[in-house]
């Protein structure tokens, strides 16, 4: 194995692992803080106020943090992905200002602390679902196959649709009653948003894996040269 394959591999590793992590977490502190927090009505975020969430919540948004980040430098495998690089290495700095700063209390206003936090994580929401239209589009140019795109078609509109529901309840409350179901689409824009990078990781590792070439042992026997040949002649000019 060269040193070229083991990196690649290394990283599709390390991408995923994020992710993986990063759903371990935030499954965990639903179960073990389901009696202080509503799933309902409370941001993901309000997991970060108690134990375990105080280390599980940074520890997860971290995690995919890394997996964006191993996109950003390695590729999602496109043509003309350099914008899309840029979006994700900002998607990266977001999630890292996201698990930095925590969100504020019901009990409390809202601090500047809760403010970056609220706006760090608003905007790599964001980025990310930029990512995944742009690169269903350029999925049509790479000749990807129509179930892959589809796929990122739907789960791009699916984190598009949620985050605006989010967006209104969370800053029109009163409309629809908004703030009283606000924490459903947010977790449904987060399941939606790992399955996401998930499709992004394994099209980048299906296309830098290398391409096997195929030996002369295994051509065909009308196009293998053979060894007892004639070569072929070679003419060479005189001087008379």
């Amino acid at each position: 194995m060269n040193r070229a394959m083991f990196e690649t591999r290394g990283a599709t590793v390390a991408a995923r692992t994020g992710v993986g992590i990063g759903a371990v977490s935030f499954a965990i502190m639903h179960l073990t803080q389901s009696d202080v927090v509503d799933p309902v009505a409370t941001p993901v975020s309000s997991y970060a106020l108690t134990w375990p969430g105080v280390v599980l919540f940074p520890l997860g948004v971290l995690s995919m943090a890394l997996a964006c980040a191993v996109l950003a430098v390695r590729g999602v495998g496109l043509p003309r992905e350099g914008f899309i690089r840029f979006l994700l290495g900002a998607t990266v700095v977001m999630l890292v200002g996201a698990a930095l700063f925590r969100t504020g209390s019901p009990m409390t206003a809202l601090t500047v602390e809760a403010q970056i936090h609220r706006y760090t994580a608003g905007a790599a929401f964001v980025l990310l679902t930029l990512v995944g239209g742009l690169a269903t589009a350029r999925m049509g140019q790479a000749r990807m196959s129509p179930a892959a795109r589809s796929g990122m078609l739907w789960a791009t509109a699916a984190s598009a649709l949620t985050f605006l529901t989010t967006t209104v309840n969370t800053f029109l409350p009163w409309l629809a009653d908004g703030g009283d179901w606000r924490g459903i689409p947010q977790r449904i824009l987060l399941v939606t948003l790992s399955g996401l990078i998930l499709a992004l990781i394994a099209g980048s590792a299906d296309r830098t894996m290398p391409v096997p070439v195929r030996s002369l042992a295994g051509m065909r026997p009308d196009i293998a040269p053979r060894a007892d040949a004639a070569p072929e002649p070679v003419l060479v000019a005189s001087k008379s």
